[in-house]
């Protein structure tokens, strides 16, 4: 059960369509038809010198590799969703096994097909909680988990059980949201489509969907409600109108901030096309809070560091301001992969190292 306090909103759901509480898996990412539109840097798309996002994905991906133990030889990614960081780490060091787990069957399934078109024997991806991993213990040199420690239901299991599949001196390296958000609390919407090929069940192909979404920094905790749509022609209206009002309201977390027209109002109008309703609730952590988790979970060594995305973004930004990332071009993969093995021996507060003794 969800435990109060509930926005105005949320109660309005609660009362009049009493979404079903599920695990992000089921509720979210079975859902999905492709993470980040398609776009993945590598998995997707080749990388792109000339973008300052492609200087911070492959400077991420040469810091989870520069963690990997001397001698290491299997990797476990939590949560790899399409196949990142998996695939590009695998694609960085043959000589490595990586193994990618996942609650979500769809994603496992599309994690495979980017394996195979890649190339990537090296690559395998299998379905599990990662609360429960199938994995015998002491099997893995490192651990790798980005923005997926906390889309789990039972987070701190997780890292219990990361900590018992790693051998002694293995190495967890984990990004995660840093929750500080500054304010109370806030409210987003957001209007998307769900899968169009029905791999994901019956009855779900293409279907239209709405989310509400709660932010609440005390006690840190995110819910998101999902209405999935009828396919009929006045469901599809609606849905086309609240787009445009989404596309242009304030953003912020890449959704539209809640105005009135988008809230119960809105809902009120879609309730009649809504054929399911659920709710997912997350627990968030601030980075100093993750690093006390990881210590209670067993880590020997907990630490947090600069993020080697930024330092990738902030290089490539200053390069292409000055018009000068024409000669860095051809020192693309030397120049991500020395700024991704920076990162990870500057202290800061971005991405979290847990070793076990």
């Amino acid at each position: 059960m969800l435990a109060p306090p509930y926005t105005a909103v949320e109660l309005w759901l609660l009362d009049h369509l009493a979404p079903r509480l599920l695990d992000s898996a089921r509720a979210l990412y079975e859902l999905m038809p492709r993470q980040r539109g398609g776009q993945l840097p590598l998995v997707d798309v080749p990388y792109r010198p000339m973008s300052e996002e492609h200087w911070a994905e492959a400077a991420r991906i040469a810091d989870y590799v520069a963690h990997a133990p001397a001698g290491a030889q299997r990797v476990l990614d939590i949560g790899p969703g399409d196949g990142w960081p998996a695939l590009p780490v695998a694609a960085a060091r043959p000589d490595l096994l990586v193994l990618g787990v996942d609650p979500s069957p769809l994603r496992v399934q599309v994690c495979t097909a980017n394996a195979t078109r890649m190339g990537l024997g090296n690559a395998r991806f299998v379905v599990g909680d990662g609360a429960a991993l199938p994995f015998e213990a002491s099997t893995f040199d490192l651990v790798t988990a980005a923005s997926s420690l906390e889309e789990a239901s039972a987070p701190e299991a997780v890292l219990r059980e990361t900590l018992r599949v790693l051998r002694p001196g293995g190495v967890l390296r984990a990004s995660s949201q840093d929750w500080r958000l500054g304010v109370p609390g806030f409210e987003t919407v957001l209007l998307w489509e769900s899968i169009a090929d029905g791999q994901a069940g019956e009855g779900r192909a293409g279907a239209l969907c709405y989310s509400y979404v709660s932010r609440v920094q005390d006690p840190p905790r995110e819910r998101r409600y999902t209405l999935i749509l009828d396919g009929s022609e006045a469901a599809r209206a609606l849905h086309q109108e609240a787009l445009l009002q989404v596309a242009v309201g304030r953003r912020a977390y890449g959704e539209t901030l809640l105005d009135d027209s988008l809230g119960i109002a809105m809902l009120e109008r879609l309730a009649p096309y809504t054929r399911a309703s659920t709710v997912v609730e997350l627990q968030r952590w601030s980075t100093p809070a993750l690093i006390e988790a990881l210590r209670r979970a067993g880590f020997a060594e907990a630490r947090a560091t600069v993020h080697p995305g930024e330092l990738g973004r902030r290089f490539a930004r200053e390069l292409l301001a000055r018009g000068a990332m024409e000669p860095f071009v051809p020192l693309f993969e030397d120049a991500t992969r020395a700024l991704g093995t920076l990162a990870g021996s500057q202290v800061g507060d971005a991405m979290v190292t847990g070793v076990k003794r």
